[in-house]
């Protein structure tokens, strides 16, 4: 493989990507793999952590102490609503990637589906905060 052919694969990987997580959505009406938030607020830390990690490793974000402050806040949501921390981490930690691929398609590859999804996420994550202790304070 030449460098001069390199840009091009990658965007053709990206366009695959999108298209493979769109169908994801459409078959399963969410972001998930193998298992199903055990509560919203696993949902919200496992969005807030990936984006954090993207925003640790990217040139178009600045890491924000903050975010993982939130991700943390609805972690803690979630592990009281659920009853265990093993279930809830288990579940941020196989999101957490999907995250990340997502932010990137959203900010990096201006993919309006991944914008659309993330910014749903993102205000039912506000939705939720306001409703948990947890969560009130956290911007």
């Amino acid at each position: 493989m030449t460098g001069a052919n390199l840009p091009s694969r990658l965007s053709a990987a990206r366009s695959l990507y999108r298209a493979t997580l769109a169908l994801a959505l459409a078959v399963t009406g969410s972001i998930t793999s193998a298992q199903a938030a055990p509560t919203p607020a696993a949902q919200c830390a496992a969005i807030w952590y990936g984006y954090a990690d993207y925003a640790d490793l990217s040139a178009h974000l600045s890491a924000n102490p903050a975010d993982i402050e939130m991700a943390k806040a609805f972690r803690d949501v979630a592990v009281r609503l659920d009853g265990g921390a093993a279930r809830v981490d288990g579940y941020i930690a196989d999101q957490r990637p999907q995250m990340v691929r997502l932010v990137d398609s959203y900010i990096f590859g201006g993919d309006r589906q991944s914008r659309d999804l993330f910014e749903r996420l993102a205000t039912r994550c506000h939705d939720v905060a306001g409703r948990h202790p947890e969560t009130r304070t956290v911007k």
